[in-house]
Protein backbone atom coordinates (compact mmCIF):
# COMPACT_ATOMS: atom_id res chain seq x y z
CA UNK A 1 0.00 0.00 0.00
CA UNK A 2 1.41 3.45 -1.03
CA UNK A 3 1.95 6.25 1.49
CA UNK A 4 -0.31 9.23 0.55
CA UNK A 5 0.96 11.61 3.25
CA UNK A 6 3.15 13.61 0.82
CA UNK A 7 0.21 14.68 -1.35
CA UNK A 8 -1.76 15.65 1.73
CA UNK A 9 1.10 17.83 2.95
CA UNK A 10 1.21 19.81 -0.29
CA UNK A 11 -2.54 20.25 -0.15
CA UNK A 12 -2.29 21.72 3.35
CA UNK A 13 0.57 24.02 2.34
CA UNK A 14 -1.46 25.21 -0.67
CA UNK A 15 -4.50 25.89 1.50
CA UNK A 16 -2.40 27.90 3.96
CA UNK A 17 -0.90 29.88 1.08
CA UNK A 18 -4.35 30.74 -0.29
CA UNK A 19 -5.54 31.77 3.15
CA UNK A 20 -2.53 34.03 3.67
CA UNK A 21 -2.85 35.54 0.17
CA UNK A 22 -6.57 36.25 0.28
CA UNK A 23 -6.63 37.01 3.99
CA UNK A 24 -3.82 39.55 3.53
CA UNK A 25 -5.62 41.45 0.78
CA UNK A 26 -8.80 41.50 2.82
CA UNK A 27 -6.85 42.86 5.77
CA UNK A 28 -5.40 45.56 3.49
CA UNK A 29 -8.90 46.55 2.36
CA UNK A 30 -10.04 46.68 5.97
CA UNK A 31 -7.06 48.88 6.82
CA UNK A 32 -7.89 51.19 3.90
CA UNK A 33 -11.52 51.45 5.04
CA UNK A 34 -10.37 52.14 8.60
CA UNK A 35 -8.07 54.95 7.43
CA UNK A 36 -10.70 56.38 5.06
CA UNK A 37 -13.40 56.36 7.74
CA UNK A 38 -11.13 57.80 10.42
CA UNK A 39 -9.83 60.65 8.28
CA UNK A 40 -12.88 61.23 6.09
CA UNK A 41 -10.93 60.67 2.85
CA UNK A 42 -11.41 58.43 -0.17
CA UNK A 43 -10.39 54.79 -0.02
CA UNK A 44 -7.97 55.42 -2.92
CA UNK A 45 -6.21 58.15 -0.90
CA UNK A 46 -6.21 55.80 2.12
CA UNK A 47 -4.54 53.11 -0.02
CA UNK A 48 -1.80 55.59 -1.00
CA UNK A 49 -1.21 56.44 2.66
CA UNK A 50 -1.14 52.77 3.62
CA UNK A 51 1.39 52.06 0.85
CA UNK A 52 3.53 54.98 1.99
CA UNK A 53 3.51 54.27 5.74
CA UNK A 54 2.67 50.56 6.01
CA UNK A 55 0.80 50.69 9.31
CA UNK A 56 -2.74 52.17 9.42
CA UNK A 57 -2.11 54.05 12.66
CA UNK A 58 1.15 55.51 11.32
CA UNK A 59 -0.66 56.57 8.14
CA UNK A 60 -3.36 58.31 10.18
CA UNK A 61 -0.82 60.05 12.42
CA UNK A 62 1.27 61.22 9.47
CA UNK A 63 -1.79 62.48 7.60
CA UNK A 64 -2.95 64.41 10.64
CA UNK A 65 0.54 65.88 11.09
CA UNK A 66 0.55 66.87 7.44
CA UNK A 67 -2.70 68.80 7.81
CA UNK A 68 -2.27 70.33 11.21
CA UNK A 69 -2.67 74.02 10.59
CA UNK A 70 -5.61 75.94 9.16
CA UNK A 71 -8.09 73.37 10.39
CA UNK A 72 -6.75 73.76 13.91
CA UNK A 73 -6.34 77.53 13.98
CA UNK A 74 -2.72 77.82 12.84
CA UNK A 75 -1.57 79.67 9.73
CA UNK A 76 0.97 77.04 8.68
CA UNK A 77 0.74 73.40 7.72
CA UNK A 78 3.19 70.82 9.06
CA UNK A 79 4.06 67.66 7.26
CA UNK A 80 5.98 64.51 8.04
CA UNK A 81 9.38 66.12 7.40
CA UNK A 82 8.75 68.32 10.45
CA UNK A 83 9.09 71.48 8.36
CA UNK A 84 6.51 74.24 8.20
CA UNK A 85 4.97 75.57 5.03
CA UNK A 86 2.10 77.73 3.93
CA UNK A 87 -1.27 76.18 3.11
CA UNK A 88 -1.97 75.22 -0.51
CA UNK A 89 -2.69 78.42 -2.43
CA UNK A 90 -5.61 77.65 -4.72
CA UNK A 91 -5.45 81.05 -6.47
CA UNK A 92 -1.72 80.88 -7.17
CA UNK A 93 -2.09 77.30 -8.43
CA UNK A 94 -4.94 78.35 -10.72
CA UNK A 95 -2.94 81.31 -12.09
CA UNK A 96 0.12 79.13 -12.73
CA UNK A 97 -2.00 76.45 -14.42
CA UNK A 98 -3.69 79.05 -16.63
CA UNK A 99 -0.32 80.42 -17.76
CA UNK A 100 0.94 76.92 -18.55
CA UNK A 101 -2.20 75.95 -20.45
CA UNK A 102 -2.22 79.18 -22.45
CA UNK A 103 1.31 78.45 -23.61
CA UNK A 104 0.48 74.83 -24.46
CA UNK A 105 -2.56 75.38 -26.68
CA UNK A 106 -5.54 73.12 -27.32
CA UNK A 107 -5.05 69.60 -25.93
CA UNK A 108 -7.25 67.70 -28.45
CA UNK A 109 -9.41 66.30 -25.65
CA UNK A 110 -12.53 66.78 -27.77
CA UNK A 111 -10.92 65.69 -31.02
CA UNK A 112 -11.16 67.63 -34.26
CA UNK A 113 -12.67 67.19 -37.67
CA UNK A 114 -10.34 68.89 -40.12
CA UNK A 115 -7.99 71.55 -38.76
CA UNK A 116 -8.99 72.17 -35.10
CA UNK A 117 -9.26 75.92 -35.75
CA UNK A 118 -12.59 76.18 -33.89
CA UNK A 119 -11.24 74.32 -30.88
CA UNK A 120 -8.04 76.39 -30.91
CA UNK A 121 -10.08 79.62 -31.10
CA UNK A 122 -12.27 78.60 -28.15
CA UNK A 123 -9.18 77.59 -26.15
CA UNK A 124 -7.44 80.90 -26.93
CA UNK A 125 -10.55 82.94 -26.08
CA UNK A 126 -10.79 81.24 -22.69
CA UNK A 127 -7.06 81.66 -22.03
CA UNK A 128 -7.06 85.37 -22.97
CA UNK A 129 -10.35 86.42 -21.35
CA UNK A 130 -10.48 84.25 -18.23
CA UNK A 131 -13.89 82.73 -18.98
CA UNK A 132 -15.59 80.55 -21.57
CA UNK A 133 -18.37 81.89 -23.72
CA UNK A 134 -20.68 80.28 -26.27
CA UNK A 135 -19.46 80.80 -29.83
CA UNK A 136 -20.80 80.27 -33.28
CA UNK A 137 -19.78 76.62 -33.38
CA UNK A 138 -19.68 73.53 -31.22
CA UNK A 139 -15.94 73.29 -31.72
CA UNK A 140 -15.42 76.80 -30.29
CA UNK A 141 -17.52 75.87 -27.25
CA UNK A 142 -15.61 72.61 -26.83
CA UNK A 143 -12.29 74.46 -27.00
CA UNK A 144 -13.29 76.71 -24.09
CA UNK A 145 -14.70 73.76 -22.18
CA UNK A 146 -11.50 71.77 -22.80
CA UNK A 147 -9.46 74.64 -21.31
CA UNK A 148 -11.66 74.74 -18.19
CA UNK A 149 -11.44 70.96 -17.74
CA UNK A 150 -7.67 70.95 -18.27
CA UNK A 151 -7.36 73.79 -15.74
CA UNK A 152 -9.31 71.88 -13.09
CA UNK A 153 -7.24 68.75 -13.73
CA UNK A 154 -3.96 70.69 -13.49
CA UNK A 155 -4.96 72.37 -10.20
CA UNK A 156 -6.14 69.01 -8.80
CA UNK A 157 -2.75 67.47 -9.72
CA UNK A 158 -0.94 70.33 -7.98
CA UNK A 159 -3.14 69.95 -4.88
CA UNK A 160 -2.54 66.20 -4.83
CA UNK A 161 1.23 66.72 -5.05
CA UNK A 162 1.02 69.23 -2.20
CA UNK A 163 -0.97 66.76 -0.10
CA UNK A 164 1.76 64.16 -0.64
CA UNK A 165 4.29 66.60 0.84
CA UNK A 166 5.88 67.65 -2.44
CA UNK A 167 6.88 71.25 -3.13
CA UNK A 168 4.49 72.81 -5.60
CA UNK A 169 5.75 75.57 -7.88
CA UNK A 170 3.14 78.24 -8.50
Amino acid sequence: MADDSTGCGWLIIGAIGLYVFYGGSQSSNEDERYIADTLGISQERAAELLDAYGDPDDAIDEYRDMYRGPRYGSSTVYYHGGREREPFDEYAARDAAERELEAEGYDYSYGCTIDCSGHEAGWRWRAENGYSTPGNSNSFDEGGRAFDEALEDRVADMRHSYELGENVEY
